[in-house]
């Protein structure tokens, strides 16, 4: 490989200097290293000299600057017939040419002309040009649906049938779009190759590129008969109804994923999966809190000072419960395992309740005897 050398630091000029300058400084370093004017150290000048003529030499050609600001160097000696003639070895001789020795890692990923290489022939370079290539399997399309459900249909394990419609291979052509299976011939435009040879022409001269042939995707064939039932495309549309398990105290927003229920998959590759999301319903009487739920309810200031029953709302319908007397507004009670099955552990959580104490206007009556019960306590009323 030939060694770098800073040819902008030798012209004494920045990397976007344009054609005029690099012509500039040119001449001025020219005159400068001449070795007629240097005779006391003219072996030392001569160098210099050099140096700034193989600097101009790359930095004034547009080409083989663009070779140098990509890799550091251009090759010796030029490109092949001055870079206008045509090259009819193959690509590795071209560079075997250029750097010397064997092509190592030649046209590798990551190898040391791998970048060199899709400089100029873009990153579909192509394979070896026998025979045809086989498509890669790849998996199908994932398909999404939802699942409402109410707050009270999570107490417990439910199925539910999801309807949908997906691709699936036909059954007529076994998936190749073909009359029966075999209805092909050979593709007109790469003769069965798979691939089609493309002459090109770059600085380094002409050569050949090879390329996955678009007319019959690299395989060679193409259809000569349509399937008359999926009409060529290989997959027919089908309506499916699968029931779902959903599991009980399953959280809004969770994703069930049930695998092979998606798209079929190309070239014999994996079905896709089907993405079940879970949508719960708010429940207006409850906040949900993981598996705890929260709620308030109202009690009269009489029950609330002299203690009673209240109703109290669940998920499987209103219960009674005591109270003691002198309750205070905003007291909170705990029904046990009345909430919801935790998600992972199945345990049920608990149900909070907010005991809001409404004071209502007093009748007549009610007035006359919260009178005496003031006097009692002698209030200031």
């Amino acid at each position: 490989m030939p060694q770098k050398k800073d040819y902008y630091g030798i012209l004494e000029v920045s990397r976007d200097a344009s054609q005029e300058d690099i012509k500039k400084a040119y001449r001025v370093l020219v005159k400068k290293w001449h070795p007629d004017r240097h005779l006391e150290n003219k072996k030392v000048a001569e160098e210099k000299f050099k140096e700034v003529q193989e600097a101009y030499e790359v930095l004034s050609n547009p080409e083989k600057r663009k070779l140098y600001d990509r890799f550091g160097f251009v090759p010796e000696g030029g490109m092949p017939n001055g870079g206008n003639g045509s090259y009819t070895g193959g690509v590795e001789d071209i560079f075997k040419d250029f750097f010397g020795g064997g092509s190592g890692n030649f046209g590798d990923a990551g190898g040391p002309f791998s970048d060199f290489f899709d400089m100029f022939f873009g990153n579909e370079r192509g394979g070896s040009s026998r025979g045809t290539r086989t498509q890669r399997a790849s998996k199908g399309q994932d398909i999404h649906a939802t699942v409402t459900l109410e707050l009270e249909e999570l107490l417990y394990d439910v199925e539910k049938v999801i309807e949908y419609s997906r691709y699936e291979n036909c059954t007529s052509c076994n998936g190749t779009g073909a009359e029966g299976g075999t209805a092909f011939s050979t593709c007109p435009r790469c003769n069965g190759r798979g691939q089609i040879a493309e002459e090109q022409r770059t600085f380094f001269g002409t050569f050949v590129k090879n390329y996955t042939c678009p007319t019959c995707n690299g395989q060679g064939k193409i259809i000569s008969k349509k399937c008359s039932v999926c009409d060529g495309s290989g997959k027919n549309y089908k309506k499916e109804r699968l029931s779902v398990k959903i599991p009980a105290g399953i959280e809004d927003g969770y994703v069930l994923k049930i695998t092979g229920k998606g798209n079929n998959g190309l070239n014999g590759g994996p079905n896709g999966d089907l993405i079940v999301h879970i949508k719960v319903i708010n429940n207006p009487k409850f906040r949900r809190n993981g598996a705890d739920l929260e709620t308030e309810i109202k009690v009269d200031y009489i029950t609330a000072a002299l203690g009673g029953t209240i109703k109290i709302p669940t998920l499987e319908g209103d219960i009674t419960e005591k109270i003691s007397e002198g309750t205070n507004p905003g007291t909170i009670i705990r029904l046990k395992n009345l909430g919801l099955p935790n998600f992972t552990g199945k345990k049920r959580g608990d149900i909070y309740v907010k005991l809001n104490v409404e004071i209502n206007k007093p009748s007549m009556r009610e007035k006359k005897y919260l009178k005496e019960i003031a006097k009692i306590k002698k209030l200031d009323i």
